[in-house]
C-alpha cells in the first residue's frame, strides 16, 4: 500500500478541469442521478435530497445534469429548482421496465451516481444491479450510493477502477462483515484498502476522517467538525464527486476532491451556523471554494 495521503487543496486543483473558451457544456461533462422510491420516505425528503445531489453536480462544473426519478415525486423535484432536469421513471420505485430508459441516459452520461433513497425493494435492487454491470460493460465512470450498495451482492461480473463505492460504517459492515472502531483510524484504512482490492473498485467510506482507497492509493480527508452529521449532506457529497468525476479520469483524485472540498465547506459553515446546517447550504457554498481554482484555456 501506498504512503497515506491527507487530502487538499492540491486534490481541487487536480481536479478542477479548466474550460475551454470555445466550448459548450457538453464539454464540461454529464452526470446522471438516478434514485429516489416512495414506499418508505417522504416525497419531499426524496425530492430534495435527489434535487440536491444534482445542483450539487453542477455547482461542482459538470455542464449538464440529468435527474431519473419515480414519478411519484417527479413534481417535487421540479419545484425544488428550474436547474434540474427530471426523467420520470415508470412507477413509484425503480423496476425492471425503467432499465431501458436507464440505460439509455447512462450511455449518454459521463459519470453515472446510482442508490440516494432508492430503497430496498428486490426489484429496485435487480434492476440497480443489472445497471451497474450495464456501466461496467461500458467502462462509464459510477457512484454507487446509498440503498444500492446492498446490490452489489447481486452483481456478477466484476467491477473496475472506474466505479466508486461510497458506503457509511453501517453499510460497509453489512456488505463486508466487518465491524469498524470509529476512532481506531488505522484499522479503518487497512479494511478499506483490502475492500477496494477486494472489489476491484474504489472505495470511500464516509465519516468524520473519511478514507478513500484503490486498494493501493490511499487518501484521508479530516473534518474539524461535526456540522455535516445531518441529513442530505451525503447525498451532496455524491453530487460534488460525481461532478469531479465527469471531467477527470481518476476517480480517486476526484474522490479525493470531492471528500476535502465536502470537509472543508463543513468546516466552514461551521464557523457561520454552528450545528445549524442544512443540505442547501453546502451546495450554495460550493462555489466560494472552487471559484479560486478555475481556468480559461483559449
Amino acid at each position: 500500500m501506498r504512503y497515506n495521503k491527507v487530502a487538499g487543496e492540491e486534490d481541487l486543483d487536480l481536479a478542477s478541469k479548466p474550460r475551454s473558451l470555445y466550448g459548450s457544456k457538453f464539454d464540461n461533462g454529464r452526470v446522471l442521478v438516478i434514485g429516489g422510491g416512495s414506499r418508505f420516505h417522504g416525497a419531499q425528503v426524496l425530492a430534495s435530497n435527489a434535487a440536491y445531489l444534482t445542483l450539487a453536480g453542477l455547482r461542482t462544473g459538470a455542464g449538464y445534469a440529468v435527474t431519473c426519478v419515480p414519478k411519484s415525486i417527479v413534481l417535487a423535484v421540479r419545484k425544488l429548482s428550474p436547474n434540474v432536469i427530471v426523467v420520470p421513471l415508470s412507477g413509484d420505485n425503480v423496476n425492471p421496465d425503467d432499465l431501458p430508459l436507464l440505460k439509455k441516459e447512462a450511455k449518454k452520461s459521463d459519470a453515472i451516481v446510482i442508490g440516494p433513497g432508492l430503497g430496498r425493494e428486490k426489484s429496485s435492487l435487480e434492476t440497480a444491479a443489472k445497471l451497474i454491470s450495464y456501466c461496467v460493460k461500458l467502462g462509464k465512470k459510477l457512484i454507487v450510493d446509498a440503498d444500492v450498495i446492498h446490490a452489489l451482492k447481486m452483481v456478477h461480473s466484476k467491477l473496475n477502477k472506474n466505479v466508486l463505492i461510497t458506503p457509511n460504517d453501517n453499510e460497509f459492515s453489512q456488505l463486508f462483515g466487518i465491524r469498524l472502531d470509529k476512532k481506531n483510524v488505522e484499522k479503518r484504512i487497512r479494511a478499506v484498502a483490502n475492500a477496494a482490492k477486494r472489489l476491484n473498485a474504489n472505495v470511500l467510506l464516509k465519516g468524520h476522517v473519511t478514507i478513500i482507497s484503490d486498494g493501493s492509493r490511499v487518501k484521508i480527508v479530516r473534518a474539524k467538525t461535526a456540522t455535516l452529521a445531518t441529513m442530505g449532506t451525503g447525498d451532496v457529497l455524491a453530487g460534488i464527486t460525481g461532478g469531479f468525476m465527469a471531467r477527470k479520469d481518476d476517480v480517486i483524485t476526484a474522490a479525493a476532491a470531492g471528500a476535502y472540498l465536502h470537509a472543508r465547506i463543513g468546516d466552514l459553515l461551521y464557523n457561520e451556523k454552528g450545528y445549524h446546517v442544512i443540505a442547501s447550504d453546502v451546495v450554495d457554498y460550493i462555489p466560494k471554494i472552487l471559484k479560486g481554482f478555475d481556468r480559461t484555456i483559449v
